[in-house]
């Protein structure tokens, strides 16, 4: 680079607001100066406070877009600049009738023009890169505004241990269309209790002692975690969170994290694979898979009474 249009180095002992000024025109173009200028310019640096910030400022920015990976720019970053550059180059271009030198103070201008310029460009990468990484990114993740699992029936079995210290298994299907259904709790030899339902009434069946009730709603799972138009809504009020990409059991899944703790897993396809619980993020569910609708026999929903079922009262859920 041709030093000679710049000011002056300013020698030792100078100060003052133009002697700052001129300095970090030389802070712009370290690489290219004499070992004697850069001398002069770090001698300033050490002893101006202000200019010993600049250069720390310019030294990580340096960094900053060296650690970035490897992009392009899209179209409109190269039109946005070249258009700042020419209104620039154009603004200082000597008329074709009187040619002037161009004069320091002007000078100055346009390197300020063509920094500002940089400095746009160097925050539109870093802010696109971070984005990119940042969990809660609006461009991070989305839900395709197509998708719907209403036409899906959700199978999941679940392990848990009562008030009372019990452990028992729920193994449940509930058609995320119509919102029916079929729960069955389990203790061997001691407790076989299905109810089946929606979200109006709930039947619920002691299949060990024949009994029948109406109202059995305790004896239903909670799959609200699984409402796909909630899940919409608590994603855009941050209510969920999106954090990552993540392997679970050799499948990649996005990971969306509840204000509760849950943590919902959806595969690449954006149905739901599972739902890790605890610190430890144990998987909530043992088996949870999606099956086709028509795939389930009708007859999973039936709520009329059995032959040989009186109407009474179920046993206390563990």
């Amino acid at each position: 680079m041709n030093n000679t249009d710049l000011p002056p180095v300013p020698r030792t002992g100078e100060s003052g607001p133009q002697v700052c000024a001129t300095i970090r025109l030389y802070l712009a173009i370290l690489d290219d100066l004499s070992p004697e200028q850069l001398n002069q310019v770090f001698r300033h640096v050490s002893i101006c406070q202000a200019c010993t910030a600049e250069y720390q400022l310019m030294n990580s920015t340096t960094h900053l877009v060296a650690d970035l990976p490897t992009t392009t720019p899209s179209a409109r970053v190269d039109a946005a600049i070249m258009a700042i550059t020419t209104n620039a180059v154009r603004s200082e271009a000597p008329s074709r009738k009187l040619v002037r030198p161009v004069r320091p103070r002007r000078l100055t201008w346009l390197i300020g023009q063509l920094a500002v310029a940089a400095v746009l460009l160097i925050g539109l990468l870093t802010a696109t890169h971070f984005i990119g990484l940042a969990p809660g990114g609006s461009q991070a993740f989305q839900l395709p505004p197509n998708l719907s699992w209403s036409g899906y029936v959700l199978y999941h079995t679940q392990t848990m241990t009562g008030a009372n210290g019990m452990i028992y298994q729920v193994n449940s299907y509930h058609d995320l269309g119509t919102d029916r259904m079929h729960v069955e709790t389990m203790v061997d030899g001691q407790l076989d209790v299905v109810a089946v339902g929606d979200q109006h009434t709930m039947l619920g069946k002691d299949m060990i002692h024949h009994v029948a009730q109406w109202g059995a709603d305790a004896w239903a799972v909670d799959d609200s975690i699984f409402d796909l138009a909630q899940l919409r809504h608590d994603l855009q009020t941050k209510a969920a969170v999106y954090l990552d990409k993540d392997n679970f059991k050799g499948q990649e899944v996005y990971r969306i994290r509840y204000q509760g703790g849950l943590v919902l897993l959806l595969g690449m396809d954006y149905l739901p694979v599972n739902v890790l619980q605890g610190a430890a993020g144990e998987p909530m569910y043992n088996t949870l898979e999606l099956m086709p609708a028509y795939q389930v026999a009708a007859s999973m929903w039936d709520m009329s009474i059995p032959a040989g079922f009186q109407m009474g009262t179920l046993p206390a859920k563990p």
